[in-house]
């Protein structure tokens, strides 16, 4: 008996399945050229990618279906070149970035960066910005001469290119001051964090989040001044961070979505209500 194939080329055949599926997937409402939205794909500044899970996790309670990919944290700088290079939708930045090529940058809440000390330091809640220095110089280096315990500091410290750095030098340490041979230098959040929670009698500066509110550690006072949220809102402790985020001058669809929920009176009580929750019993 005579088939299809007798009668028809091969190119006609694959035509008319393609006609015939296209037919079955209108009649069944289903559109089988369209694929799953692809992940948004976030990554950057350590710090910050706390913030935006935060947002991250508002976001899909509000209803949306969507997929995020984190990437490691890492720095401001992988942030921004990774958007610039495509391969990244959302770049997680600690500072405003000074020079953008084709991107543009949306602020997030601000979070003070701390000088936090192992529980074992006991017996201090404050330091003047004489003493850090001091610290930092290694001019002074027990704790008892602080009122503190009989204990060598252990100074724990960022390399000069990082944020946290260049903040700590901005408004206290100033730009020319050496730093103690004796300094641990971590080249990365996580390893300094994760250090300074076992290392007795350590001290370190770090950005106020809530791993660090959990851990076991005390948060100073600066000349006087708590890193409280009413203080940094009104200026009065000067060591904030400036969280935002770095995206394409026309992000795709889905990361506009979640642009547009950030803006939104949602988002922000989202953001708002993280920011109250981290900056509250420690530092005060």
């Amino acid at each position: 008996m005579p088939t299809l194939n007798s009668f028809l080329p091969k190119q006609c055949i694959w035509l008319f399945m393609a006609l015939l599926l296209g037919s079955c997937a209108q009649a069944t409402g289903k559109d089988e050229s369209i694929n799953p939205s692809a992940p948004i794909r976030i990554g950057g500044s350590a710090e910050t990618l706390e913030v935006i899970e935060t947002l991250t996790t508002a976001y899909e309670t509000s209803g949306a279906e969507v997929k995020f990919d984190f990437f490691p944290p890492s720095q401001s700088s992988s942030g921004i070149q990774g958007v610039q290079d495509g391969m990244l939708d959302i770049g997680a930045v600690s500072h405003v970035p000074e020079a953008l090529n084709q991107l543009q940058y949306i602020p997030l809440p601000q979070t003070p960066l701390v000088m936090a000390v192992h529980q074992t330091v006991t017996g201090i809640q404050n330091l003047t910005t004489q003493q850090l220095r001091a610290i930092y110089q290694g001019s002074l280096t027990n704790w008892q001469e602080l009122g503190g315990p009989d204990a060598e500091i252990v100074l724990l410290d960022f390399t000069e290119d990082e944020n946290e750095k260049k903040l700590l030098r901005q408004h206290y340490l100033g730009a020319d001051l050496p730093i103690s041979d004796k300094a641990i230098v971590f080249p990365e959040d996580d390893e300094l964090f994760e250090t300074a929670l076992i290392t007795p009698y350590s001290i370190a500066a770090l950005p106020f989040d809530d791993e660090l509110e959990d851990a076991a550690m005390q948060i100073l006072s600066l000349d006087g001044v708590a890193p409280t949220p009413d203080n940094v809102e009104l200026g009065n402790y000067p060591m904030v961070m400036s969280l935002g985020i770095v995206v394409a001058e026309t992000p795709n669809a889905e990361t506009q979505a979640l642009i547009d929920f950030l803006k939104s009176p949602a988002g922000q009580a989202a953001l708002q209500s993280e920011a109250s929750e981290t900056e509250t019993e420690d530092v005060e």
